[in-house]
Order: C-alpha cells, then structure tokens, then sequence
C-alpha cells in the first residue's frame, strides 16, 4: 500500500506540473502572447543551449541545499517559512568574513570556516522561532514568516552602513577575489557547490531513513500524540529541526557568495525558499526525488530569465507556474487522501 501511495504521489506531481503549464498557456492567450512560442524560448533557451544547461546546474546547488533543510523540516510537521532570513543572514556574515579569511587561512581551510559560517548565521535566525514554538507553542509560519522582513532590512542596513565596502559607489561588502571563491568541478564553469548541494540532499535522505533521530522526527510529523506517548522530546526535536533547517538556509546563502556573486549587494534576494517549498512538497519530501525536480525548477529560474528577454514576458510568470504547480498539487493530494479516508472508513464498516 506505502508503494501504492508512492506512485499516486508521483502522478499526482506529474500532473500538477501539466496542469499549471496548461494554464499558464491559457493566461498567456488572454493577454495575447502566443504560447507555443513563449514555451519554446523557456525550453529551448533553458535546456537546449550550453548556457542554459550551465547555468541551471549552477543554480541547483543553493536550491538543494535549501531543499535539504526544508524536507526535515516538513517531514516532522514544522513550516519553515523564513529561508528567505535565514539565506541572507547567512550570506552577508560570509560576504564580510570572506576576504579577511581568505587571506590569512589556505583556501580549503578557508572556505570550510565560511561554509560553517553560513551555516550558523541561518541556524541563529531560526533561534527566535524555534524557542518560540517549542516552549510556547506559537505558530512558526507566523513567526520564521516574520523574521524573513527583519532579515532583509537588518541586512539592508548592515550593508548600507557598517558592512559597506566605503571604495565603492553601490551598498556592497569587499569583493571576494576570484582565487578565493569556490574552485571548479573539473572540466566545467560549474562550481563545487553544486557537489555539496547533493551531499546535502543525500545525507537528509539518509538521516531520515537510517537514524533514530530521522524515525523521531517522522514519528512527529505522523502524529504528535503518539510522539509524546512515544517518549521523545518533541521539544528538542522541534528545536534541532528547525535550527539545522535555518542552517542549510545559511548554507546556501554561503554559496552564492562564494560561488556566483562574489559579494553581498543592498537588497539583493533571490527568492530561493518561495521556490524551493512547492518543489518539496512535488517531492513529496522524498529526498532523492528532489534532485530532478531541483534541475526542473532551477530550470524555469534560468529559462524563464532568457525567455523573458526573447518573448517579451515577464520574469515573474516563472513564479506564476511555481504558485500553480503547488495550488493543483496540493489539490490532488487533498482529493486522493480524502477519497483514500472514504474508502479506509467503507472497509471498517
């Protein structure tokens, strides 16, 4: 039956992702663009050109990463609304630290610090809301939702003013020299953060399958009664949980710095962890299907940035189908869960 669901589940993603680009190609004939061919540009340009396929790869590395925090955090029942936060504290402490730290310290040795860095400064931006909802109970979509709008004018603020690079014009840390950014997967233009991105993923897969604390979190998820019948803290669980998910946030701001930008730029946000959550939940938080769909949807970012200039449509019709894409999705799973209770509850009777 578990496998039976698997496939339901599956399908039901398959169609959800037909569903939204149907109805992606009927709002484009309303406002009188031609949909075949705004289609074509998105795949052509995304998956059929060097540098499409380049630049989708480079982006599926802070796409995992992000994905890898909030496929634990789903998993036991918790929303994590404040990747947005949790990347950007990460990234501005690693775009301060950076250049300091490249010149004192070899690079490998380096670049571990910054990456832990990262780590830390989105796992400290989960702080506030996880000791909220463990001791107190309160809503961590409300609260992770909030610190995304303290994280993005705290950072505003820290590069406009102390963390600003005064050598400059535009609000920006110190460039990070190209010697002291992430080295090249041999033989490519596509950095090793997109390695460590599916490290990442696996290591959550098998956390989540192989480890108590993987059979704990779950449990939570499931049911939180049977948890606390269960012995287990939920109170610690809740906590580590939802730290170790700011802290692939962090992580993945870490490797935009040093990987793409270089830098951290005054109101700069990539919108990863909007991206990121109906991609999980397509996932249907399995670990190993991710990786396709991070390709997919790093995909659309890059595709619908080149289809965006040869079509004349705009950037944010991309997001439109990501919205669409987790609206049918979670539709088919309500439907299907429901018809399954009906049918579970007519055998009982």
């Amino acid at each position: 039956m578990i496998q039976i669901s698997r496939y339901l589940s599956a399908i039901s993603s398959g169609l959800a992702i037909l569903a939204a680009l149907a109805t992606g190609a009927v709002l484009l004939l309303t406002v009188g663009l031609n949909p075949a061919r705004v289609y074509y540009e998105l795949f052509s340009r995304g998956m059929a050109t060097h540098l499409g396929i380049t630049e989708t790869l480079i982006k599926m590395a802070p796409i995992l990463m992000v994905s890898s925090g909030l496929i634990l955090a789903f998993r036991a029942g918790l929303w994590n609304i404040g990747i947005e936060g949790q990347f950007l504290i990460g990234a501005i402490l690693v775009g301060w630290a950076a250049p300091t730290l490249i010149r004192v310290l070899p690079h490998g040795v380096a670049l571990l610090i910054l990456g832990l860095v990262g780590f830390l400064g989105g796992l400290l931006w989960a702080v506030i809301p996880a000791v909220l909802k463990a001791r107190w109970g309160l809503n961590e979509i409300i609260t992770t939702l909030m610190m995304n709008f303290v994280g993005l004018n705290l950072t505003t603020w820290l590069v406009k003013g102390p963390l600003r690079d005064q050598t400059v014009v535009p609000p920006q840390t110190p460039v990070i020299p190209l010697q002291g950014r992430l080295p090249f997967v041999p033989f490519t233009r596509i950095h090793i953060g997109l390695v460590a991105g599916i490290i990442c993923i696996l290591a959550i897969y098998i956390i989540i399958k192989k480890t108590t604390f993987g059979f704990q979190l779950r449990v939570l998820g499931e049911n939180r009664k049977a948890a606390i019948h269960s012995n287990i803290n939920v109170s610690r669980v809740t906590i580590l949980v939802l730290l170790i998910s700011g802290g692939f946030a962090g992580l993945a701001g870490a490797n935009d710095v040093l990987g793409v930008k270089g830098l951290f730029q005054a109101e700069w946000n990539p919108g990863y962890g909007f991206a990121s959550i109906p991609l999980v939940c397509l996932a249907n938080f399995n670990g190993l299907a991710v990786i396709p769909l991070s390709y997919f949807f790093s995909f659309l970012i890059v595709g619908g940035e080149l289809m965006s200039r040869a079509a004349g449509v705009p950037i944010f019709f991309v997001q439109v189908i990501e919205g669409l894409m987790f609206l049918y999705f979670a539709g088919g799973e309500y439907f299907r869960k429901r018809k399954a209770g009906i049918h579970g509850a007519s055998i009982l009777l």
